[in-house]
């Protein structure tokens, strides 16, 4: 298929539902205002890549597009291995490296591209001519441009799912004990470099799309320079072609270094999470440990206190029968004392009645003889 045959097909699919490896007839679904990338699908069941029916949305379209990626190797008869369940920070590294790869191939097709204006500059000698070609591609380029930004809402995509599972974790994470801090903010640092990371791969598509802004604007001053002087057409696109050339180098070389960055902090938050998993794991195990053993010493409390009641209940009961004996024999013998000194008051009484009466005696005076 040619480069106009491709251009035609894209504008005829303008507004149409993206759903990979099918051409659904459907449009796209309504823009309810919210904010974020509009909607490139349209929500509506359909046939699938493998002819099944399959709702068309961003979660099934990133298994149909898996799956259309994995078309070739399928064809060769080679049996494919089970799927193996990724997450977003590997499933982009994998994307990142597909399109690096892809990326000299690109080249030399827009290399191509390039030296078919050139001859056909050449070969016609019209300004009329120079200006369609290069009509062509300002087309191409758009086109690539709004590839690139499709790729840019799949990472975006991507990025707020790893976001979504950090916010996960760390809800789990919140519900350890005082024993996983330290590998909680462990945890913490690695978000934030996360978090780094993804920033300077921001900062990076900011400046992509920068370069491809002046690189629109530059190709805008040679198409009017082509259309005032003929002469010097041939010259201004070769110079053109080569600037690009060196933009997209330059482009590869800094997407290449921003990849690494961003492979060394995946490194460095899957170490830090294999270490807090492992820390909350030892803490899990320590508190079922304390756990056991307070249960173990609750039962034996319980036991002991149990044996200490019943033996208070029985000297309690013998003091009590102890008591109830001693109280009765003191209740007796003060009886008996009470008797004996009854009796001793008794007899004091009548010894002091009988020595009042022989002192009486005594005491009595004589008769006198006058009184005679």
């Amino acid at each position: 298929m040619t480069t106009a045959e491709i251009e035609q097909t894209a504008q005829a699919r303008v507004g149409l539902c993206e759903f990979p490896g099918v051409n659904c007839p459907n449009p796209k679904q309504a823009d309810a205002g919210s904010t974020g990338r509009p909607p490139k699908y349209c929500g509506i069941e359909g046939p699938g890549v493998d002819g099944k029916p399959v709702v068309h949305n961003k979660a099934t379209a990133w298994a149909a597009k898996k799956a259309v990626q994995k078309r070739p190797s399928d064809a060769t008869g080679v049996v494919s291995a089970a799927p193996v369940v990724t997450g977003p920070v590997t499933t982009a590294r994998a994307t990142l490296e597909n399109q690096m790869l892809e990326l000299p191939r690109r080249l030399d097709q827009l290399q191509e591209f390039l030296t078919g204006i050139a001859e056909a500059v050449r070969a016609y000698g019209s300004a009329e001519a120079v200006a369609a070609e290069v009509e062509q591609l300002q087309a191409s380029s758009r086109a690539q441009l709004a590839e690139s930004e499709r790729l840019r809402g799949e990472e975006e995509h991507r990025r707020r799912q790893a976001e979504q599972q950090a916010a996960e974790a760390e809800d789990a994470r919140d519900e350890a004990d005082a024993a996983a801090q330290e590998a909680f903010e462990l945890l913490v640092t690695a978000h934030r470099e996360t978090a780094a990371a993804l920033a300077a791969a921001e900062e990076a598509r900011d400046e992509a799309a920068a370069a491809r802004e002046l690189a629109a604007a530059e190709l805008a001053e040679a198409r009017q320079e082509l259309a005032t002087a003929r002469q010097t057409a041939a010259a201004d696109l070769q110079q053109l072609r080569a600037e690009s050339d060196k933009r997209l180098a330059d482009l590869q070389t800094a997407t290449e270094t921003q990849l690494d960055e961003i492979r060394a902090a995946a490194r460095a938050a899957q170490t830090a999470k294999a270490t807090a998993d492992a820390e909350r794991q030892a803490a899990l195990q320590a508190a079922d440990a304390l756990r056991t053993e307070l249960r173990d010493l609750h039962t034996q409390h319980r036991t002991e206190l149990d044996a200490l009641r019943a033996d208070h209940r029985a000297d309690r009961n013998q003091l009590r029968t102890d008591h109830q004996t001693q109280l009765a024999d003191l209740k007796q013998a003060a009886a008996d004392r009470l008797a004996a000194a009854t009796q001793a008051q008794q007899s004091a009484e009548q010894t002091a009645d009988a020595l009042r009466t022989q002192l009486a005696t005594h005491l009595t005076p004589p008769p006198t003889p006058d009184s005679e």
